[in-house]
C-alpha cells in the first residue's frame, strides 16, 4: 500500500513496472533461456510484450497475420456461450500465434483444450488480468479489469487482455 492508501506501490518501484495507464504489473524473475517452459502460465513480462507486438506466443516470432487479421488460438466456448455473433468482442488474454506453432500451442496449453481458431482485424488493447487488493476489502478471484477503472490504483496486473474485433473463425492450421 503507498503510503497515502491511494493505491498499490512497490517499497522501491522501478521503470516499467507500471504500464503507461499507470496500472502497477506483478514482479517476476526474468532468466531468458533456462528452465522448462510452463504452459500452464504465461510471464507476465513476455505475455504484455507478445500482446503489444502481435508476437506469437509461443516462439515470440511474428504472429500470423493476412487480411483477415492476426491468428488467435482461443478456448472453444461452452454450448451456453457459444452465443450469436461469438467471437466478436471476445476478452482476450492469449497472445497471438504463428501458422506453424499453433499446433503446438493447442497440444501443451491445458487451457485451450480443443481451441477455436479466430482472426482478429482489429485487436484492441482493452484492459489488465490480476488481482485487486484492497485493505477494506478480503482479496477475490483473479478478474478483468477495464483501462480508466476506479479501482485501478489498487489492481496488480499480470496479463494484458485485448478485445477481439472485426472477427472471422477460421479452420486449425
Amino acid at each position: 500500500m503507498r503510503p497515502d492508501r491511494q493505491g498499490l506501490a512497490y517499497r522501491d518501484e522501478r521503470a516499467g513496472e507500471r504500464d503507461r495507464h499507470g496500472v502497477l504489473w506483478a514482479r517476476v524473475g526474468q532468466a531468458p533461456g533456462s528452465g522448462r517452459p510452463d504452459y500452464r502460465v504465461m510471464h507476465p513480462v513476455r505475455q504484455r510484450q507478445a500482446m503489444l507486438e502481435r508476437r506469437c506466443q509461443v516462439c515470440s516470432g511474428p504472429a500470423d497475420r493476412n487480411a483477415k487479421g492476426w491468428l488467435f488460438a482461443v478456448r472453444r466456448p461452452e454450448a451456453a456461450e457459444d452465443m450469436p455473433g461469438w467471437p466478436e468482442g471476445l476478452l482476450c488474454t492469449k497472445p497471438p500465434v504463428c501458422r506453424p506453432c499453433a499446433r503446438l500451442a493447442a497440444r501443451h496449453c491445458p487451457y485451450l483444450g480443443e481451441p477455436v481458431y479466430v482472426r482478429a482485424r482489429k485487436p484492441r488493447v482493452w484492459g489488465v488480468f490480476g488481482g485487486i487488493f484492497d485493505p477494506h476489502l478480503a482479496p477475490g478471484p483473479d478478474d478483468y479489469l477495464p483501462y480508466g477503472h476506479p479501482a485501478a490504483p489498487f489492481f496488480l496486473a499480470n496479463q494484458l487482455v485485448v478485445e477481439l474485433t472485426r472477427t472471422t473463425r477460421e479452420p486449425a492450421p
